[in-house]
């Protein structure tokens, strides 16, 4: 009988950890195993605070309600779009702003959640990669081009854009690495399982062959490994191996050509008008010639351009109709249809501007601000590179209308705050005691 209640305590007091976890261990894979973990940790979250009580804090958590608001501030622009259709179709993918940062916050709670979330998070990126190494190790064994296992096509199997992957993977190797130097006992297993993970993700995040998640984690990676390791000779050894790594992409061909070709940018007289007669159309041998970096650059002009020239600044084109309006002005310089069309202007911080509004803009960069205030106040190195990473990814990429972006950022950098926060409340009712 007291083994049985002993049992019925642990699963209580450890259920949710153990939703966190399953929601980060799904994070890597399809984007429904990611959903059906999230609404089965939600259901979950709303059951054990109801037996709580709803009681909310109303001190300490007001970052939580960021994502809310954005929620919110998503379904009025969804409801007062022309498109509705397309409007609707964005508050699907929004509830993720509600479910997330609540499931959170009512298991808030649990001892030890980020931890064990990152690690477990970190393990099953290593299983997906070997996953992927394996299955794409078999279709060229069957013939297939040794190009089945870089960018798109590396992670295919899960519907994962190799971006996102490359996202996954990083924080995974920062993870690991963080918390590897923490436990100086390790035991030989365990530190092997952990090397291994290590140089498979590492491996895996070089295959997606995504240049800004490359160029960002090295740098970032390069810091975090000089900073924890004491001896000099160590260190240099470090900046070795970064060079040897470097020359290696470098004649890799199917990642330098992707570094070299992508970055090819010859296209410095384009601008945008509103002249329709005036304005350049591009042919289709121009549009062949068009690197990663000139695609970028273009919509960038052309969407902050016409954004202006619309009279949109205050309240944006809206959720609903901003692709309609992109895809209009990508037809009149020849970019659709086809081509571009349905493309946003992979630029996070411009979507947001050219969706919502100035005001929107504003409210997402004091979002992103004091999200850099707690992990300095903190000094989380970990809550750090996150940040800059996905901050910098922001600038080549729109994350925040996919599932997997949304889940990832929202997920981990809630998760990261609600840590601070306990922090701090651990810390406040020590020192009351002392």
């Amino acid at each position: 009988m007291n083994v049985f209640i002993k049992l019925k305590l642990f699963i209580k007091d450890n259920t949710g950890n153990f939703l966190l976890c399953l929601i980060a261990a799904m994070i890597p894979f399809k984007m429904n195993m990611g959903n059906i973990a999230i609404v089965i940790s939600f259901i979950y979250a709303v059951y054990f605070k109801y037996k709580q009580g709803f009681k909310f804090d109303k001190k300490g958590y007001y970052l939580l309600y960021f994502p809310l608001a954005f929620f919110v501030i998503n379904l009025i622009s969804a409801l007062l779009s022309n498109n509705i259709y397309a409007g609707i179709r964005s508050i699907d993918k929004n509830l993720l702003l509600v479910l997330i940062p609540l499931t959170l916050y009512f298991l808030k709670k649990t001892n030890n959640f980020l931890k064990q979330t990152l690690i477990v998070f970190a393990i099953s990126c290593s299983i997906a990669t070997f996953m992927l190494l394996v299955y794409g190790g078999y279709n060229i064994l069957r013939g297939q081009p040794t190009d089945v296992l870089f960018f798109h096509n590396f992670s295919i199997i899960y519907d994962q854009h190799a971006v996102y992957f490359a996202l996954f993977l990083a924080l995974s190797v920062f993870s690991l690495t963080h918390y590897y130097n923490k436990i100086n006992l390790l035991k030989f297993k365990i530190k092997l399982l952990s090397i291994t993970s290590l140089f498979l993700l590492i491996i895996g995040l070089f295959l997606t062959a995504s240049k800004a998640v490359i160029f960002i984690f090295l740098i970032l990676y390069f810091f975090q490994l000089v900073s924890l390791l004491k001896a000099f000779k160590t260190r240099i050894l470090v900046f070795v191996s970064f060079l040897l790594i470097i020359f290696v992409l470098s004649k890799t061909e199917t990642i330098s050509t992707r570094f070299i070709d992508g970055l090819e940018f010859n296209i410095n007289n384009f601008e945008p008008t509103s002249n329709i007669v005036e304005a350049k159309v591009f042919n289709y041998e121009d549009k062949v010639a068009i690197s990663d970096l000139e695609l970028r650059y273009m919509f960038f002009k052309i969407g902050m351009f016409h954004f202006l020239d619309d009279g949109k600044l205050l309240f944006g084109y809206g959720v609903g109709d901003v692709q309609d309006f992109l895809d209009y002005y990508y037809l009149t310089y020849g970019l659709a249809p086809n081509w571009y069309e349905g493309f946003n202007v992979h630029n996070q911080y411009l979507q947001i501007l050219i969706t919502y509004g100035f005001f929107v803009f504003l409210f997402f960069l004091v979002y992103l601000i004091i999200s850099f205030y707690y992990a300095f106040k903190h000094q989380s190195l970990l809550h750090l590179f996150f940040l800059i990473m996905i901050c910098f990814i922001f600038v080549f990429e729109v994350a925040l209308v996919r599932n997997k972006g949304i889940v990832f950022f929202y997920f981990f950098n809630t998760l990261f705050f609600l840590n601070h926060i306990r922090f701090e409340d651990s810390h406040s009712r020590n020192t009351r005691n002392t």
